[in-house]
């Protein structure tokens, strides 16, 4: 077998790079069993070598299991990865692995699924994080967890919702209201089911922002109460679920539709608890510049 070959052969093998199939084919003078036990050391290394790489793309996987849900972001560095196979399963992995440790009580970790994120990295050259995940479980028999992923598998969603019986919840209206209140918090983002479960710090931290403006607009302070209601009516109708106006039947707020859909199964529905996962936020992304890019390969 040539070298040419050798290194088509290796990198079959390995599925490393045919710059770095060369290298360890000449260090191992071209003894191919040699060369895989090379690629695959360089292969530990490069995992050690991409930790300190910003990973800020990546995807959301969701697993369902009898009694619930679960959903975890995996991240990467950069989309190409995060659309790749190899990727997509490792993520997929990971949500099932976060399952199984429910399903028997098992704290789960990182460490689990350390081997395949290490082969993963290996292969993509590219620093791979599993970097948050949920679970939402059922307490009841007439409650049900409700998932949504995006086409772009960017966003995720749990939503459980407590129906007003166990025979609701197989009904298509009860189904049907799950699958558009998913939808509905990927779509627009509320940062909690209702205004009783605000968080006292937000509140406060958005009074002050509202109070900030009045002050630059020199408002009187006696119109001030008046005002900030009006505000904060607003500002419930973006953050809180219940207020939102339905993606789905327009002008007609959550609250409404879930009130309607409870009316017609005989009692209410309750929202119990969403989930919303947008992968790569709260990390600073790094800008490169492509000038300085291309002078350093120069």
């Amino acid at each position: 077998m040539g070298n040419t070959e050798l290194i088509k052969e290796l990198r079959a093998l390995t599925q490393a790079g045919m710059k770095d199939c060369k290298e360890s084919l000449e260090e191992a003078g071209w003894d191919l069993q040699k060369a895989v036990d090379i690629v695959k050391t360089k292969g530990l290394n490069i995992v050690s070598g991409r930790e300190g790489k910003v990973a800020s793309e990546g995807v959301a996987a969701v697993s369902r299991y009898s009694n619930g849900a679960a959903m975890v972001e995996v991240n990467c560095q950069t989309d190409f990865v995060a659309n790749s196979p190899d990727f997509r399963k490792f993520a997929t992995l990971v949500s099932d692995t976060l399952v199984v440790d429910v399903v028997t009580s098992e704290p789960f970790t990182v460490d689990h699924v350390e081997k395949e994120r290490q082969a993963v990295v290996s292969t993509t050259k590219e620093n791979v994080v599993v970097r948050r995940w949920w679970v939402e479980e059922v307490a009841s028999p007439a409650a049900q967890v409700f998932t949504y992923v995006h086409s772009n598998n960017k966003i995720g969603v749990l939503l459980t919702l407590l129906a007003p019986s166990v025979d609701a919840t197989r009904d298509s209206a009860f189904r049907a209201l799950g699958e558009d209140l998913a939808m509905q918090v990927a779509a627009m983002n509320p940062v909690a089911v209702s205004v009783e479960r605000l968080d006292p710090e937000a509140v406060a931290r958005q009074k002050g922002i509202f109070e900030a403006q009045l002050t630059e607009l020199n408002k009187p302070q006696a119109a001030w109460p008046k005002i900030l209601d009006g505000k904060f009516n607003k500002w419930y109708t973006e953050v809180c679920l219940l207020n939102q106006e339905s993606v789905v039947v327009p002008k007609t707020t959550i609250a409404q539709v879930v009130k309607n859909v409870g009316t017609k199964l005989g009692g209410e529905i309750q929202v119990v608890n969403f989930v919303r996962c947008q992968v790569g936020e709260g990390i600073e992304k790094k800008k490169e510049n492509l000038a300085d890019e291309v002078a350093k390969m120069m």
